[in-house]
């Protein structure tokens, strides 16, 4: 059975032991425990689910991998409805202090997650920053064999539209000198004269 998550953790002593956390977050606690990232969505859809497993490589890298998943609802930006999105992160992340450990670890492919050396940290930040990233820059209704997801009709009243044939005839006089007027670059003829 799934264990609550723990609030701190020490990653040292979870690294050096091999721990493995594996559960459940569940969207009420989403909601009070993970508040950046639901600024970001309109509201989770589901439990987030996780397997975090804690060790040490051969070059002293102090790494966690794993999985992160879960459903949250957005708006999409193109027709401002509703979606349920699913976010699906593999985590392979190393802890370090410092510049040289932050090399050695991106130069074993792990992404980097800063701690100070004695600092007990929430596992609950981990898995909720997996998430941030995973999120679209713009969310939009994923694409389907039909087109876009989204149901949008870009139909302008007929009223409003001026074929070029109907357009008026300015002719000569007033008409035309107040639309020498109305143009926007009518000072820059001014300023070459």
């Amino acid at each position: 059975m799934a264990e609550r998550i723990p609030q701190r953790i020490d990653h040292y002593r979870y690294t050096d032991k091999g721990v493995t956390l594996e559960g459940v977050i569940s969207p009420q606690e989403s909601e009070k425990d993970l508040l950046r990232l639901n600024e970001s969505i309109i509201q989770p859809q589901g439990d987030i689910h996780y397997h975090l497993e804690f060790d040490k490589d051969r070059l002293d890298n102090r790494f966690v991998n794993g999985h992160v998943d879960t459903k949250v609802v957005m708006q999409c930006q193109r027709c401002m409805e509703n979606f349920t999105l699913a976010l699906d992160c593999d985590v392979s992340i190393a802890f370090v202090h410092d510049d040289f450990e932050q090399k050695k670890a991106e130069d074993s492919g792990y992404d980097v997650f800063w701690l100070n050396k004695k600092e007990l940290f929430d596992p609950r930040i981990l898995i909720e920053d997996e998430l941030l990233l995973a999120l679209p820059q713009f969310a939009m209704h994923p694409e389907s064999d039909s087109g876009t997801g989204c149901h949008i009709q870009l139909d302008f009243p007929a009223d409003k539209q001026v074929a070029p044939a109907d357009k008026p005839d300015m002719g000569s006089g007033g008409e035309q000198d107040k639309q020498e007027e109305d143009n926007p670059f009518a000072i820059l003829k001014q300023l070459k004269e």
